[in-house]
């Protein structure tokens, strides 16, 4: 798998138009909502079937009015199902575009990774070969690959010391 960027740049002026973009998608659509992770968990997700459901739901109360309880507002129903359809139209395309950002920005991570790392070397020959400044260079480059002595608490196993046996 090749990867390369070559001369892809992302402007400053490019970066605010894209934002002052989805700034004015959210302001489309006022009602949008968040919700917690709680939220998400008490909420009935629509699947494939659940969706089927609530279209045959739909369709039904219409042809059957007198079935539906004095409390359930059609027009209600109908607006929440559309607004889910609509919302499911738009959605596809969002996703897509969000896999291309997050993969774009995977890529070019990666490959500013690996350059950093190909200069980091280079900075540690250079030390090593007494360069002047490069011992202070590697040095603060080389905290990335720190590594953090975790604190080892002793497991203790009473009965291979024997302390529990009676």
């Amino acid at each position: 798998m090749k990867l390369s960027l070559e001369n892809a740049v992302l402007p400053d002026s490019v970066e605010a138009q894209i934002e002052a973009k989805i700034g004015e998608i959210k302001l489309t659509m006022p009602f949008l909502v968040g919700l917690t992770a709680t939220d998400h968990k008490q909420l009935n997700i629509l699947g494939r079937k659940s969706t089927q459901f609530v279209q045959r739901a739909v369709e039904s109360v219409r042809q059957n009015p007198e079935l539906a309880p004095s409390y359930l507002d059609l027009e209600v129903l109908e607006r929440n199902y559309a607004l889910y359809n609509n919302l499911l139209t738009i959605l596809e395309p969002v996703q897509q575009l969000e896999r291309l950002i997050s993969d774009t920005m995977m890529v070019a991570g990666n490959l500013a990774y690996k350059d950093a790392l190909v200069y980091y070397n280079s900075v540690k020959r250079a030390a090593i070969s007494n360069v002047p400044g490069a011992e202070a260079v590697s040095e603060n480059l080389k905290i990335r690959f720190a590594h953090t002595n975790r604190i080892k608490v002793p497991v203790t196993n009473p009965e291979a010391s024997g302390e529990g046996k009676v």
